[in-house]
């Protein structure tokens, strides 16, 4: 056998391949000393050195003879290969780069030193795509511990290349989460933190950049006694200086690729050259209409390639989904084109006409060619309309579009007979056509002339090069009675896609009208298996067999490694109306299939993120089980389900199947609330919730109220008036629907809401109530993450009513259980509450070794929202020492970023206690009065009080009127609330400056 058939593996486990399949190396010595001779390819290894090797200095006698049993033992694994060779005293194993991982990693990574870095990183990623765990993982002997060093130290180098290559090309918003994981578990790698700090500075985060540097800092000071090295100096005085200040977001380039074999439409291409030339008129629109299959986003594609020139603020591109029962609607697109913009997730606005204002703001001042494909009617296509002259807008529509004032229309008709034939040579081989062209002109007359037909017929043609053309014409002419409707529609498309459909087998036909009745944007290869009712094996195979007839597109690998697929929408929409019709039920136990699958999963992955400690409530549809995905990390796989599972929410919504859509929906909250998506948490909630009123699903309807109470509460700016009562009222309608169910998990969690704005609104008494009965159910019911909570929210009672003592004792009992329960998120928001305690005790210290521990576990699992409060009460607890005034606007920063009303209300205060203690007094009052104003909105009285009586400190050397009405009214709250010893003392403070007025 040649040794060009046998590979070899060392990043990663050692591993001997044989025609592509794993040969068995049974023995672990076996592993150690063919790593070790791949350690030392093409170099002849002496048998002294292979025994220090392995066994050091403790060799046994016998270890010559074990050695020679090794070698036969991996020449025979090798199929007889000839690539281990003897030599004079020892072995020589021969590989080139193509056979050895490490090889061909070390080949990479030279070629990438010293490239551009646009030739860099393809090179890099490559070479870092050859790892699959830590090098030489199954071995072990003497060498191994600093071979293992060694490589891994080659792999971190070529990590910190390609981050570096990443930033030199503008990718900063993209690196910025795989770098912070990066850094974090490397923490002694500077050029890592370095770069992250660079990375996150021209994300517009000054401040985080900044906190890594502390925490770079912290860490080599507290672990080895080191200061960071001169390039950390200079990017930190970089940053601190803004010398350079942060980058521009990317250029957005969303153009689908251009077709490489565009033909005819001259007069039309000449039409949009001229409307797309750069001439500064208001608002110009360019439509273009036409049938279905006519080539209205081929052309688009093709002029917008041409124009992109005279646009340098980029092109930004959308399918509408115009002809779909429930086309895409323009929030969601313009999310999109705003997080494209470079606008932060979390920093999106939820409402459609702020949307736009800010997607409009963006554009204002670039020239940018947006293209809207596939639009349904004008009311779709207004609020993504750019409101910057210098801007131009291409939008392909089946319909005319003709309320669009001022637009210039372009309306495609079929082809003529030229292009036609042009386009067919140009797909199927020009010499094929000219060979038979009769034949061709009948297949081009039974297509009617329409483009995507004649593509079609060019794909088949081409995918198989024995055929004659008259074999397809024959085909097409068996199929004439439906091909005479081409004139009238999408007849056309419709025939020429089931000629591909009836050319493969059934189970390939079945797989392909299941799968379409599904209305995600793409797919996994495990939802085909699931559908099809297939091994995993089986279902990849079949899919493949539809990429291979053009009825489905590979659309890659996805970050969990599952393989992606994705419909052409005309080629999905047929394969529908077949599934409709041809399958039982219309597809109904299909949809039910796909549905338990997603389920599944998502319930499998959500019962792995540490969340909030809700009761996992599920409902009864019946899952079906995926075996893939078991070392996938659960966010990794929200993420990259993200779009899949809201459309499957709302799908399982519109077929009347409740059970899994609130089910689904409720797995993802704890997505939601890790990674700060309110806006997709808010929309899919509230439709689910709508479903379930209308089914009368009261189940439903309380777990969608429950995560909507929580929401609407600390996530979202409210309307004027108080949100404490707006979440009293939804906890209580929570509760009600949990008590009528018998629920006791679910009444416990909506006890603890009920517990927390009760507490807001001063009411102590029956605050203390509703968190006693949430631990007593959450007793009952063994709902142990309840218990947290319920103890968290007693605190917070007692807290408020100056019960510190009590308050102390049930955050004992919440951390000891939290730590039980093994969710070290919510041990981190229990350290939060006890570093508040201690903040109000005057035990800063005990304050500060709780809260830097809560910070480094939120910071671990980048929970923004959650880190804020730990930030706040850090800067409380370092009060008057200047590094609380760096808490307090790294808190502002963040709640203003994720808009957080709460928190942002909470770091304005405690900014302006900072600007008090600092003396500046007109910076304090402008701080605690945007606090003040807040805190009236939020409709928590002690928070509000508080604000007001520092707003009244800081007034009192400016306007001592204006401070002793602040005084007064906070006194008055601190009355209504029963604090005793805030209202004395603030009565002996407005005393004392009566007297001195």
């Amino acid at each position: 056998m040649p040794a060009s058939r046998v590979r070899f593996r060392i990043l990663g486990g050692v591993e001997l391949w044989v025609d592509e399949a794993p040969a068995a190396l049974p023995r672990p010595r076996h592993r150690a000393v063919l790593g070790y001779l791949l350690l030392n390819a093409n170099r002849v290894v002496t048998v002294s050195a292979l025994t220090e090797a392995l066994w050091g200095g403790a060799a046994p006698a016998t270890a010559r003879n074990q050695l020679q049993a090794d070698v036969s033992a991996i020449r025979r694994a090798g199929g007889g290969a000839l690539f281990l060779l003897s030599r004079s005293g020892g072995y020589v194993l021969e590989a080139g780069p193509d056979q050895l991982d490490h090889l061909r990693f070390t080949a990479l990574t030279g070629q990438a030193r010293g490239a551009p870095a646009a030739e860099r990183v393809p090179l890099l990623r490559e070479a870092l795509a050859l790892w699959h765990g830590p090098a030489l993982a199954d071995a072990a002997g003497a060498y191994v511990d600093a071979a293992r060093l060694q490589l891994g130290e080659e792999r971190l180098a070529a990590c910190e290349d390609l981050y570096e290559a990443e930033l030199e090309l503008g990718r900063h918003r993209e690196i910025v989460p795989d770098l912070t994981r990066a850094a974090r578990d490397e923490p002694t790698r500077e050029r890592l933190w370095v770069t992250l700090m660079l990375a996150l500075h021209r994300c517009g985060r000054r401040a985080d950049a900044l906190a890594a540097g502390r925490e770079l800092r912290r860490f080599l000071a507290d672990e080895h006694g080191l200061e960071p090295g001169p390039a950390f100096q200079e990017a930190e005085r970089l940053i601190l200086r803004e010398e350079a200040p942060p980058a521009e977001p990317g250029v957005p380039a969303l153009l689908p690729p251009d077709i490489v074999d565009f033909t005819g439409r001259a007069a039309e291409v000449a039409q949009l050259d001229a409307a797309l030339a750069p001439i500064g008129r208001p608002l110009p629109v360019v439509t273009i209409t036409g049938m279905g299959g006519v080539g209205k986003t081929t052309l688009a594609v093709h002029a917008a390639h041409r124009a992109a020139g005279d646009y340098p603020g980029g092109q930004l591109f959308a399918t509408l989904r115009g002809t779909d029962p429930r086309p895409v609607e323009p929030g969601d697109v313009l999310a999109r084109f705003l997080r494209a913009l470079g606008v932060d997730e979390r920093a999106i606005p939820i409402d459609l006409t702020e949307r736009a204002d800010a997607y409009r703001s963006r554009l204002a001042g670039r020239r940018v060619l947006v293209l809207l494909d596939d639009a349904a009617d004008e009311a779709q296509i207004r609020p993504l309309l750019p409101g910057d002259g210098s801007c131009t807008a291409i939008v392909t529509s089946r319909a005319g579009l003709d309320g669009l004032e001022g637009a210039r229309r372009v309306q495609l008709g079929v082809f003529s007979d030229e292009e036609a034939t042009s386009l067919l040579g140009r797909v199927a081989a020009p010499q094929r056509v000219a060979r038979e062209p009769a034949e061709s002109a009948t297949i081009l007359r039974l297509c009617g002339r329409l483009p995507l037909a004649v593509r079609i017929a060019g794909a088949r043609l081409r995918s198989r090069p024995g055929w004659p053309m008259s074999r397809l014409a024959v085909a097409l002419r068996d199929e004439q009675r439906r091909l005479d409707h081409l004139v009238a529609g999408d007849l056309a498309v419709r025939t020429s896609i089931s000629s591909s459909y009836r050319a493969i087998g059934e189970p390939g036909r079945r797989l392909a009208r299941r799968l379409s009745l599904f209305t995600v944007p793409d797919f996994p290869s495990w939802l085909a298996a699931a559908v099809a009712g297939v091994p995993a094996a089986e279902a990849e195979d079949l899919l493949e067999r539809l990429v291979d007839a053009h009825l489905l597109l590979d659309a890659g690998t996805d970050a969990t490694g599952a393989g992606r697929y994705r419909f052409h929408d005309l080629v999905r929409l047929y394969l529908r109306e077949r599934a409709l019709s041809e399958e039982p039920s219309g597809g109904t136990d299909v949809l039910r299939a796909g549905f338990g699958a997603y389920l599944g999963l998502a319930q499998r992955m959500a019962a792995l993120i540490p969340g909030p400690c809700y009761a996992a409530i599920h409902g009864t549809f019946p899952v079906v089980p995926v075996t893939a995905l078991d070392d996938v990390d659960p966010i990794d796989w929200f993420a990259v389900e993200r779009l899949s599972l809201l459309a499957v929410v709302r799908h399982a919504c519109d077929a009347g199947e409740i059970e899994a859509a609130f089910d689904l929906a409720g797995c993802m909250e704890k997505y939601f609330d890790i990674r700060g998506i309110y806006i997709d948490w808010r929309s899919t909630s509230d439709y689910v919730l709508a479903a379930c009123r209308a089914a009368g699903h009261r189940l439903g309807e309380a777990v969608m109220l429950r995560g909507l109470t929580e929401l609407a509460a600390w996530h979202e700016v409210d309307h004027p008036g108080e949100a404490m009562d707006r979440m009293l009222a939804d906890a209580e309608q929570t509760a009600a629907l949990f008590a009528s169910l018998g629920h006791g998990p679910g009444l416990s969690d909506a006890a603890v809401m009920k517990a927390w704005a009760l507490a807001a609104k001063g009411e102590y008494g029956p605050a203390a109530s509703a968190a006693e009965l949430a631990i007593r159910l959450a007793e009952e019911h063994d709902h142990l993450g309840g218990q947290a909570r319920a103890h968290v929210a007693s605190a917070v009672v007692h807290g408020e009513s100056l019960k510190l003592e009590v308050a102390e004792k049930h955050l004992a009992v919440a951390l000891r259980v939290a730590r039980e329960v093994g969710n070290q998120r919510y041990v981190a928001t229990v350290l939060q509450f006890i570093g508040v305690l201690n903040t109000r005790a005057g035990r800063n210290d005990l304050a500060i070794t709780a809260l830097d521990e809560s910070l480094r576990v939120l910071r671990r699992y980048q929970d923004r929202y959650a880190e804020v409060l730990t930030l706040l009460t850090l800067a409380r607890a370092h009060l008057p020492d200047p590094s609380s005034r760096g808490y307090a606007t790294e808190a502002l920063t963040i709640a203003r970023e994720y808009n957080l009303p709460h928190h942002t209300a909470d770091a304005l205060g405690v900014l302006g206690a900072v600007e008090l203690a600092d003396g500046n007094h007109r910076s304090a009052v402008d701080h605690l009065s945007a606090s003040v104003r807040l805190w009236r909105q939020r409709g928590w009285g002690t928070f509000l009080a508080d604000a007001l009586r520092t707003l009244g400190d800081a007034r009192a050397a400016i306007d001592p009127e204006a401070a002793l009405a602040a005084w007064r009214e906070a006194r008055d709250i601190y009355a209504e609330l029963g604090h005793t010893p805030k209202v004395a003392e603030l009565d002996a403070l407005i005393d004392r400056q009566v007297a001195c007025r």
